[in-house]
């Protein structure tokens, strides 16, 4: 009886425990949801593709000048592709000096090069530089919208419709705070995006000798430590919006906020996101690149008979703070390959899950170069196998 009795009170202690780490987690996220006033948010970890956090991330909303963020990516594509230079010129039409909201004031007719439109449109949310880009990728407005839409569809933005290249409100426009981290994440991959985003005041020198100052509107860039990037967005449709990325011990996360009711929301709420993720999560490395896997590859028709294989990227997971990580990996590698074959060939791949759920996906390729059996090759084989 007493080792029953025994048993059923450890029992209770471990199942109070449990309890107890649940009921401390559901007063976390209850204190971090009581905290914030956007309509729609939410906390993703891009390294795993995890969200941490999330209220009303799929519904469809006016995102005002967050939509600059594709126009500032399909514009940055542009130019690694050289299908942009940044020091070109383009030249500004009366159509684009004539829209509403924040500018820069360009002068219609007078050149400006692709450098400054584009800091204009990143740091100051320039509405005619928008413009003016557009039309120098595309030829017009509408077809560069069209352009937007593709790429939406490309990165998996079943949730937003474009409809201009600036934000401004239109009845068809909308987008989501889960769509607006897809394209978060793609622009955020250009150094000189990250760059234009830090600088809080600069000038635009116009031909005339005319200068429009130039102030950013993410004031977390200014005031948060670990802002590394962000577009904010504004019309009375929309409320007040941001997206942005920081970074704290090496770990990244973006947050979406949709829908405040004044400036500030959008800016005290990305940092409760934020410090709700850097408290409670951490960082862990569970694939390392180029670093020779314990798995090998069987060759054929080579002068070995076996490859060396590694993973070509790293792969980070987030954990919570005081629980194991449920992070494994899966091997899916092909059974043989046939000589000959290079360096850096994908031999397969690592399938990442978590609590059963693919978070991710890492490429396997080979280590060096798998060169072809030769005839004289062969021979020394068969001599060296040969049991006499």
């Amino acid at each position: 009886m007493k080792k029953i009795i025994c048993w059923i009170s450890f029992c209770l202690v471990i199942l109070s425990l449990f309890i107890g780490n649940v009921n401390v987690y559901a007063n976390e996220i209850y204190a971090l949801h009581n905290n914030i006033n956007s309509k729609s948010y939410i906390l993703y970890h891009p390294d795993s593709n995890k969200v941490l956090v999330a209220v009303n991330e799929n519904e469809r909303t006016p995102v005002a000048s967050i939509c600059k963020l594709m126009t500032s990516l399909i514009v940055l594509e542009e130019i690694e592709a050289g299908n942009l230079s940044l020091d070109q010129k383009l030249i500004a039409s009366e159509y684009a000096c004539s829209v509403e909201g924040s500018q820069a004031f360009l002068d219609a007719g007078c050149e400006y090069s692709v450098r400054d439109l584009l800091k204009s449109v990143i740091v100051a949310s320039a509405n005619d530089s928008a413009i003016v880009l557009a039309e120098g990728v595309s030829g017009n407005e509408t077809v560069f919208v069209q352009r937007m839409n593709e790429k939406a569809e490309e990165l998996g933005m079943t949730n937003t419709l474009y409809e201009n290249a600036t934000g401004l409100f239109t009845t068809g426009q909308y987008s989501t705070a889960k769509d607006t981290l897809k394209v978060l994440k793609e622009v955020s991959e250009f150094d000189l995006y990250n760059e234009d985003c830090h600088i809080w005041m600069d000038k635009l020198v116009h031909p005339s000798g005319r200068e429009t100052e130039l102030v950013n509107t993410n004031r977390l860039i200014r005031y948060y430590d670990y802002c590394l990037n962000g577009k904010t967005g504004f019309v009375d449709e929309s409320g007040y919006c941001l997206a942005s990325s920081a970074m704290k011990d090496e770990m990244k996360l973006m947050a979406v906020v949709l829908g405040g009711d004044q400036a500030s929301d959008r800016f005290e709420d990305s940092v409760s996101l934020y410090s709700y993720g850097f408290a409670n999560y951490y960082n862990k490395q569970i694939i390392f690149e180029n670093e020779e896997l314990p798995q090998t590859i069987n060759v054929a028709k080579g002068k070995v008979n076996v490859a060396k294989i590694c993973a070509n990227s790293n792969y980070y997971a987030i954990c919570k703070k005081g629980e194991d990580c449920n992070v494994k990996l899966h091997f899916e590698l092909l059974d043989k390959i046939t000589a000959p074959m290079k360096k850096g060939d994908e031999v397969g791949k690592i399938i990442i899950t978590d609590n059963n759920f693919v978070v991710g996906e890492v490429s396997v390729v080979l280590m060096e170069d798998v060169e072809k059996l030769n005839y004289k090759d062969a021979i020394k084989k068969v001599v060296k196998n040969w049991n006499i």
